[in-house]
This record gives C-alpha cells, structure tokens and sequence, in this order.
C-alpha cells in the first residue's frame, strides 16, 4: 500500500485524497439569507447526517463564504438535496459571485417560504431541510464545522410513503459527489440482512 501521513502532505492534497476516496458524499445544496435580506445559494460536499436524536446535520466549510457568515449571523440555514432534476442549476450555484449577488436572482431560482425558518426555501428541490445552528467549531486556520438541527422536514407528495415514512428512492434520484468534476446517480443496489 502507498502510505502518507497527513501533517507531511499539503492543504491541496489532503483534499484530493479525501475527496477522491470517500465518494460518494451527498451534496447540500444550502439557501442561507444575510440581514438585508439577501439569499445566498451555494453546494456543498462535505455533508452528511450527523445525528437523528436530536436530528443533526454537518456541514463543513473552508474560509469564510457567504453561506457561514450568513448562517452565523442569522443562525439558520435550509438544506436542500440534489437529484437528477436539479443538479445542473446546483451545479450554476457554485460559480463565485460578489458577495452582493443573489445566486437565486442570478440563476433564476424560485424561493418559496420556509415552514419554521425566515429562510426561503428552493422551489427546485423535492427535499428540504429547515435548520438551525447547533453548533460552530472552528478548525485549524480557515476551516468550519457546523452542526445544523433540522426543525422541518418537507417531501415532495411523490417521494414519502406516509403509511412508514419510507422515502421512494427511485423517485428520489439522489446524485452524488465524487472528485473532480465528477458526480454519481444511485446504480446497482443489494440489501444485506444484518446480524441479530
């Protein structure tokens, strides 16, 4: 096996073997609002479900964008999950604009009110996660992670067998990241039975 320690490689590599082996990650594609009002849309990879007691979501962040300065400020955020019917307008998303432009307005995003937060939420998603912050932790010299608490959870009509609570997958259509410019949809599945 070819072996590094981590404290002698690089920011840039670090990322590179993390982002290229732990794939795929889901993607949160995150409206946060500042307090004039303005509605910053950005994606972002190093995301996953963090807890379900409370129901915890993380996020990290490197440097300081608009998304964390928004949701320290405001300390709520929506989380919204990509799938193949939205992933080229997250994909637009990403580009860096001035801190005085709205992503939503720029990419002609559809907001629609939020059930419990102030912030809006996006039409385009068939998930949305209303949150507020749990928990910030500063990491090393640029980085931040933060612990979201979902407070309401919206499905599409489509996706959620209210009988169980089962989400349709095949419906759902989730897309991940991979490294790169590189993403995954959902491709073989098998189910395991596990131990009892």
């Amino acid at each position: 096996m070819k072996s590094y320690q981590a404290n002698e490689l690089d920011e840039k590599t670090v990322y590179k073997l993390l982002s290229g082996s732990i794939v795929p990650r889901p993607i949160a594609w995150v409206t946060s609002q500042n307090l004039e009002g303005l509605v910053n849309v950005a994606p972002f990879s190093f995301f996953n479900v963090a807890s379900s007691n409370p129901p915890l979501l993380s996020i990290s962040f490197t440097g300081n964008k608009d998304s964390l300065n928004n949701l320290l400020t405001t300390k709520e955020a929506v989380v919204h999950l990509v799938n193949e019917d939205n992933v080229e307008l997250m994909n637009q998303t990403a580009a860096p604009l001035a801190e005085h432009i709205s992503e939503a307005e720029e990419f002609s995003l559809e907001l629609v009110p939020s059930q419990k937060v102030q912030v809006p939420s996006l039409k385009e998603s068939n998930v949305r996660l209303e949150t507020k912050l749990y928990h910030h932790l500063p990491l090393g010299e640029s980085g931040h992670l933060v612990l979201l608490e979902v407070v309401n959870f919206s499905f599409a009509d489509e996706l959620l067998d209210e009988g169980n609570f089962h989400v349709n997958l095949n419906k759902l259509k989730p897309v991940g990241r991979l490294a790169g410019d590189d993403y995954s949809t959902l491709g073989n599945r098998f189910s395991l039975l596990r131990p009892r």
